[in-house]
Parts: structure tokens; sequence; C-alpha cells
């Protein structure tokens, strides 16, 4: 397989921000007239496929969600009558006759086949070559990860961009925005304390592999399934009580997702270092705390997926919490992620509901794999962020991928890796529900994410730090990307005397 490269030159963030107005102000012209959802002449709806002509903004039509195919190729999921589609003259292919409360699920194959084997045994409305669009049932949040897919469920609301909403990310993209032009010590000081062995242990712990003290009694994590009941409750509590014991004030963040007569519930847990000049901004590291296995014995370590990301922002918090910061750091660690992402979508929501001022939203997950190679060449590590096509949301996430990709070449990070932006709007994670929201920045960290290349363990009872002779997870490899993302958080955080 031959690795992409950026598709675009990466641009300075000084003058990408002066674009970034005149592009937002274009924005808000070309929504003044976008359609609802709702037909007003009754007329039924469709959810349909409709390609992007040269940007996202101008589709004159509801937008649910926006994907790239197996081929390269970006398009829009818009639910809207035949009329409306006709209206724009916009090439489109009806998906499915849409019934008001119908929820849809979007499947991202991981595992080659996945999309194969699943045509035996769910109803697939369309297949992309990469994403397959099914209707949700409960028991897909299931099924679907066995067969080797992540999930998304497609926004209930959609994703156009009005002009309040604009204002409201103008707001965020000039607050997150940074420039690094040399190394700061106090970061540079943050990035010594990482060690390979404290990520190592802490990721063992996390995975069922060494026993861990919560409720002030040993317990060993097999499993941090979102609906094991008991280990999921440990592993919560477990991260409540170490930013307890880093003097964070953690709390917890309840959730219930209700469908069809059927219920999930869980909780988030969240800690935070409070700002000093400015509070209310809020810089907000995300991952998820679940696991998931298609083995059946109640082991799912889930060490890649993700202790991995839980153990970035463990250790981030820990060294961090010595240090004075502009903005508030704030750490989130979900559940009902691997069932499309249901914690992380009741958190986006909750903060948009409140009006809460974040201006950067870092996701990390799977960050600690490297696919071995012989001869052994640098890993490449992907800032995924959205399709440079949605000219909105691309701008608004750019300057978080760009300070991620200076801080690796500024602190050195990049003698062990490659941080590469990779602007292919892909949902599967809990980036996405903030991007739903219209009005949050976001970049997900993640191992080199294509076929061939990803863990090849994942959602599988062998996702554990070292299996001698079968697996094992990249530690010089791992702790670098902590690095990058503490210090990515650290800059945007502003550091303080």
């Amino acid at each position: 397989m031959t690795l992409p490269s950026l598709r675009r030159p990466t641009v300075k963030i000084e003058l990408r921000l002066t674009m970034l107005l005149i592009i937002l102000c274009v924005s808000v012209l070309s929504y003044l007239g976008c359609g609802g959802t709702g037909s007003s002449t009754g007329e039924s709806q469709v959810l349909a496929r409709v390609e992007v002509p040269a940007y996202l903004e101008d589709l004159n039509l509801p937008v649910y969600a926006d994907l790239e195919d197996a081929a390269g190729t970006y398009y829009a999921l818009v639910i809207a009558t035949r009329t409306q589609l006709n209206r724009t003259e916009a090439t489109y292919r009806v998906i499915d006759e849409y019934t008001p409360g119908t929820c849809y699920l979007i499947a991202l194959e991981d595992v080659e086949g996945a999309r194969s084997e699943a045509a035996g045994l769910v109803n697939i409305l369309y297949d992309d070559g990469e994403h397959i669009i099914v209707r949700y049932r409960s028991e897909l949040s299931e099924l679907l990860p066995d067969l080797g897919f992540d999930l998304k469920l497609m926004s209930q609301t959609p994703i156009n961009f009005n002009a309040v909403e604009l204002s409201a990310m103008v707001k965020s993209a000039f607050s997150s925005a940074v420039s690094i032009s040399e190394k700061n010590p106090k970061v540079e000081a943050m990035l010594r304390a990482v060690t390979e062995e404290n990520i190592k242990l802490s990721t063992e712990k996390l995975s069922g592999e060494k026993p861990v003290v919560v409720d002030a009694a040993p317990y060993t994590i097999l499993t941090r399934h979102t609906k094991s009941g008991t280990p999921v409750q440990k592993a919560t509590q477990y991260v409540y009580e170490r930013l307890k014991d880093m003097g964070l004030t953690p709390s917890f963040s309840e959730w219930t997702f209700e469908f069809e007569g059927e219920s999930l519930s869980n909780r988030n847990v969240v800690g935070e270092i409070k700002g000093q000049s400015t509070p209310e901004e809020v810089v907000l590291l995300i991952a998820h705390l679940d696991s998931i296995s298609k083995a059946d014995d109640g082991i799912e370590p889930g060490a890649d997926d993700n202790a991995s990301g839980c153990v970035g922002l463990l250790t981030a918090a820990e060294i961090m919490r010595a240090y004075k910061f502009k903005r508030t750091v704030r750490f989130v660690f979900t559940t009902g992620e691997e069932q499309a992402m249901l914690g992380g979508k009741a958190y986006a929501e909750k903060a948009k509901k409140e009006g809460q001022k974040i201006v950067a939203v870092l996701n990390l997950d799977m960050i600690g794999y490297s696919k071995a190679t012989d001869p052994p060449v640098k890993p490449k590590q992907q800032i995924k962020i959205r399709h440079w096509k949605n000219k909105t949301g691309y701008s608004m996430d750019l300057p978080i991928a760009q300070t991620y990709v200076d801080v690796v070449k500024t602190y050195g990070m990049d003698q062990v890796f490659e941080a590469v932006i990779e602007d292919d709007g892909e949902v599967t994670s809990d980036h996405s529900p903030f991007w739903d929201t219209k009005v949050y920045p976001a970049a997900w960290a993640i191992e080199y994410a294509e076929k061939g290349y990803l863990n090849p363990k994942m959602h599988s009872r062998d996702d554990r730090v070292n299996i001698p002779g079968i697996h094992s997870m990249n530690l010089p490899y791992y702790a670098a990307v902590v690095k990058a993302a503490m210090g990515t958080a650290a800059h945007l955080a502003e550091t303080m005397d």
C-alpha cells in the first residue's frame, strides 16, 4: 500500500486565520436560504447521497453527514424531498425512503471483508466501499463491531452552519490558534516527565494485566465494556479516584440513550485544571474508556483501543496539574463509544446546550500501535479533521491539527514518528459529536488508520500491551504521541508563570 501524503500544502496559521474570516462570511451568505428538515408541501422525504460541488456550503440542502468513500470521493448524506433535491441540480442517489424518527447508523469497515460478511446479516441501505449505512437497531451496536466496524449515529439535526453558529466558531477559531516558533521551557519540562515505564504500567493496569486499587480494594479490570455492569463501574471509579488523587476535583457525567423502548445508560468521567485568566475557555482532551471484543468470554482488555488514549489523558493530567494555564484544560473519559459514541454524543450536546466555550477538542483514540516493517521505517500518525470541501469545518479544525504537527516538529517527536494531517472527515470516534454541534472545533489523533496498518488485534481479547512473539504495542512511539498530545494541549491552553 502506498502511504498517502498531504493533499494540500500546509499554510501558516497567521495567513490561514486571515482567510478564515472571509471564508466564514461567504459561508453565512451561502446558507441564508438553506432549507430545513421538514416538508411544507407534505411531500415525503428521502435519505440521499448527494455529490458535493466545489464546497459543501454550495449545497442548499439539509446535510446530516459528510463522508469520503473508498475512491476518495467526498459526498453528503441529505434528508430532503425529491423536489428539493431536483431544485439544486446536484447529482444524487436515493438511499432510503425516510420516515420521521428513523435513526441511521454509519459503520466504517476496519477489517477487510467486514462489509461482505455484514451483507449476509444486515439490511445494508448503502455501501460506499468504506462505510455502510443501515437503519439503527440496538443489537447492531454489538454485531457490527464484532465484524470489524466502527460506528457513528448519524446526526439527528442538519450540520449546516447558520450565522449564529458561525459567529461562535469564529471566536473559537481565533482563541484556539497558536503559532509555535520556539520551545516553551515549561512545555519542554512537561514532556521530559513522560516515561515509557509509566505509560506501560498505566496501560497494563487499565487493560487488566495488573490489578488496580479501586474503592480501597484490589481489582482486576478484565473488561470495560459499556454493558458489563460492575467492571465498567469499577473502571470509571478507578479513573475518578486517579483524578481525585491528582487534585483535579473529578465528576461523573451521566448519560442515557433511548430508542424504541430500549435504553442504555452509563457515565463519563470528567476532571479539569482550572484556567487562571480565561477559565471559561476550555481546551478539551477526550478519550473513550470503554472496550469491546468479539470474544464472548468477558476478556476485553482494549489496551490500544482505547486504554492508550485514556493513559494519554491520565499522564497529561498528572503532569500538567503542576502548572498554570490561561485557559481551562479538561479531561473527558467516555463510555458508550463502541456503541456509536453515545457517551461522547451526550457530553457534546450537553456542552452546547449549556453554552460552554470549548475552544479546541483533541481526541485520542488508538495511539499505541504501529505496524512493524522490515526494514523498520518511522511510523506515521494521522491527525484527522473535516474535509477541505467542508470549508467552514475544515478552517475551524485546522489550527488544532497544525498546532499538533508544530509541537511534534519543535520538540523533536518527529525523530520517532511523522504526524500527518488527514482531512478525510472520518466520523467514527468521539471528536465527531463535537463536529455535530456545529460550534466546536475538533481533531482526532490516531495511529496510521489505513487497512493493513491499523492494529490487527483491535476488538479482540488479544488487544494487549504485549503478547510475546505475536503482538506488541510500540512503546517509544506511544510515549512520543502522549508527549505530542500533552504539548498541544499546553500550547493551546497557554502556560503562565
